[in-house]
């Protein structure tokens, strides 16, 4: 790229985490022939040099820098840190390096890094001045004044869980007519509000939380006739729920494994249930996410 140049610095060890070396592996994006101080940040983050870290990029500039520090070093405490536990650093002198557009309906940013060739595949977090968090495969694009929660709430898109809140017409659409590329973790949608006996318990055994509920009639109230309206009642701990998840598609419900309120649909709310934390020990870890899902 004209005018930039990629400054190495040696390794500073910072701390131990499990799985992998915790190594502060620094590459700043700078004006060709510029001189820069290197400053460490405050508190601990986690990095690690392998191809499967993820990839954070984020202003050199104060005091954006230290908002964005202060986030990756809490994410340590936060329960899905195990399923994303260390990254791999970038810094960026000016945001124009980073080729941000806006996309779709609520202004999503996607970018394009200078990234070397064997990095192409790797997982991106790029902390800049988009106005709201947003999700792709690859990708998560955050606000430099974000927050741990947000984080969480965009990585748990990553994980397989989607939005419970009531999504975007462009994005609910392909969403709740079931085109995404994986199932949802937290999500099931129907074309009904009632089923037979023998369609409630098929629903029942394609639940990603069926080892969860005991019994298929947990998941609805009889109304006589073999037929049944779908919903749990709020003493069933997990089960089927109302979600908003597709309120923009007429015709068409979603459905969630507990009625709380969760961070999947308000990231201020900080819930990661344990039936959700079950969802991602089933799973294994990192899935594929769908753009047109978030």
């Amino acid at each position: 790229m004209p005018g930039l140049k990629w400054i190495g610095a040696s390794s500073k060890r910072i701390s131990k985490t499990s799985g992998c070396a915790a190594l502060f592996s620094i590459a700043l994006l700078q004006p060709a022939q510029a001189e820069l101080p290197w400053f460490a940040p405050r508190g601990q983050v986690s990095t690690c040099s392998n191809d499967a870290a993820v990839q954070v990029w984020l202003p050199q500039q104060l005091p954006q820098r230290a908002q964005v520090v202060e986030v990756l070093s809490k994410w340590q405490a936060h329960p899905l840190h195990a399923y994303v536990p260390c990254f791999s650093l970038r810094y960026y002198h000016d945001a124009t390096a980073l080729a941000c557009t806006t996309q779709g309906e609520r202004g999503r940013q996607r970018c394009q890094p200078p990234v070397l060739p064997r990095e192409l595949h790797q997982r991106q977090l790029i902390f800049t001045d988009a106005l709201i968090g947003s999700a792709s495969a690859q990708q998560i694009v955050l606000p430099t004044a974000t927050s741990v929660a947000a984080f969480a709430h965009e990585v748990g898109h990553w994980l397989g869980f989607a939005d419970e809140y009531r999504m975007s017409a462009e994005l609910a659409q392909p969403f709740c007519h079931g085109r995404y590329r994986h199932p949802s973790l937290n999500v099931v949608t129907t074309a009904a509000l009632e089923m037979s006996s023998a369609e409630l318990q098929a629903l029942w055994q394609r639940l990603p939380w069926r080892d969860q509920v005991s019994d298929w009639q947990l998941l609805g109230q009889s109304i006589g006739a073999e037929r049944w309206r779908l919903g749990s009642t709020e003493a069933t701990a997990v089960g089927l729920f109302a979600s908003r998840t597709c309120d923009e598609v007429p015709g068409r419900y979603s459905w969630k494994p507990v009625a709380r309120m969760t961070a999947m649909e308000y990231h201020d709310v900080t819930i990661w249930p344990k039936a959700y934390l079950k969802l991602l020990e089933n799973a294994g870890g990192l899935r594929n996410h769908n753009d047109r899902a978030k």
